[in-house]
Order: structure tokens, then sequence, then C-alpha cells
């Protein structure tokens, strides 16, 4: 099972968040960018991730290969995106957060740098799987604001590490064994910033029709305001290598 949803939301004239999406006979990849700039640049970065990170990881076929070209795709991903703001003036400082999640062997690779998320859902329970890269997540951290502060703090846009804003990148990764049953979402913060965990859980736990869900959780993120672009991945079941 595999659905995808992006909307450009209310407010927004472009939509600037992408995603990916490569079936191979060895592993499969799904991942996930939220790109930032003026002008057209975020989309621009977010585009130019996500075509590098697909095009360079066809063809890896050897297992212990595959997080390790990974991170390697992702690096190449920042000096292009970072080399092109750097030559364009009208792109100068864009960016583009990436979450990207690598299924193969029962086991999930994720190589995460920003706020977009991934969540897994399994027995009626949701737990997010990464750490947001911001300066609200630092302030939970150190113990000055609480989780509940961190999400109606003016500041909670900033983020601390992008891919494609400085000549080199910072890249958190994960690995997890996975379970068949298990449901996976990749999101952008254009849905996290306006529901709860427990309210995506609610969307998503035993649903028959995954898509009506997915636009259920856009219209409701719509409804609260959908002040930026909003876009979903979900993936389980035989999408799990």
């Amino acid at each position: 099972m595999i659905e995808r949803i992006s909307d450009i939301g209310n407010i927004r004239q472009l939509n600037e968040d992408t995603y990916g999406i490569l079936e191979d006979e060895v592993f499969n990849l799904f991942l996930i960018c939220d790109g930032m700039g003026g002008h057209n640049a975020g989309e621009v970065a977010s585009a130019l991730a996500k075509e590098t990170v697909l095009d360079f990881m066809k063809g890896i076929k050897q297992e212990e290969l595959l997080l390790p070209s990974l991170m390697k795709a992702i690096t190449k991903a920042n000096h292009e995106i970072y080399a092109l703001s750097s030559k364009e003036k009208t792109m100068s400082g864009m960016g583009t957060t990436m979450t990207a999640a690598l299924s193969h062997h029962g086991r999930l690779d994720v190589a995460h740098v920003g706020d977009s998320s991934l969540y897994v859902v399994y027995n009626n329970e949701i737990k997010k799987i990464t750490k947001d890269h911001s300066y609200v997540q630092e302030l939970v951290d150190l113990g000055k604001i609480t989780e509940e502060d961190a999400k109606h703090h003016p500041n909670k846009n900033i983020i601390t590490r992008a891919v494609g804003t400085n000549l080199h990148v910072e890249i958190e990764a994960y690995t997890r064994q996975t379970e068949h049953e298990e449901t996976y979402l990749l999101c952008t913060d254009g849905l996290s910033d306006y529901l709860s965990a427990q309210e995506i859980l609610e969307k998503l736990s035993g649903s028959q029709d995954m898509h009506k869900s997915m636009m259920e959780l856009v219209d409701l993120a719509k409804e609260r305001g959908g002040r930026d672009n909003i876009t979903l991945v979900i993936f389980g079941g035989e999408a799990l290598k």
C-alpha cells in the first residue's frame, strides 16, 4: 500500500513541497521535502533534492550499501542546491527539508534533515520516529518549554538544519525493524503543525480507505488555517520490503 497527496493549502501561491517514491527489486524508497527560499527558490530546492536522491539511488543493489548510498545522495543534493543558490542571486539561501525512508529486508533506514516528520502507526498507537531539527525542539530539549508550548511558539518554523543552505549538511540516521502490519506516514509541517499525533492516529488507524483518510487530514489542516503546503506519503503492507 502506497498513497500520496500534496495540497497547496489556503495561503501559499506555490507548492514548495515535493515527494518521491522509488520502487526497486531490492528496496522501496520514500521521501518528502519542504522547500524554502524567496521567489520560486523553495520549489527549485525541494525538486532538485528529490530528483538528485532518486537518480543516485537507482541501481544500488547491495544491502550494505543502501544507507551509506542514501547519505551520499543527500550530501550530493546539498552540494548541488548550495552551488546553484551561490550562482543565482534570486535563489540565494534556498534550501529544503528532507526525510527519506528506505525499506529493505525487514528494516527501515531513515535519513532526516529539518522538520518534516516520519510516524509509524501500529496496534492502534502512533509514534514519531524523527526528531525535528528546529529552534523550538532545542528549547524543549533544554527544558525551557514544554512539548505543548512548542506547538504554539512564535518561532516554531525556524529550522536549524536544511539541505542546501550550507556547504556541509548534517544528516541524522535511524534504523528500525519493520512489521508488515505497520503503516508509516511521511508528512511536512503543513500537517503536523495543525494536527496532533493522536488526531492523525484517529484518521489512519484501521482505515479501509487510506486515500480518503489522507484527504480528511488535509481538509482538517486547512480548516485550522492551512497557511503552509500540506504533503503526505503513506506506505505499509506489501510496500515494506
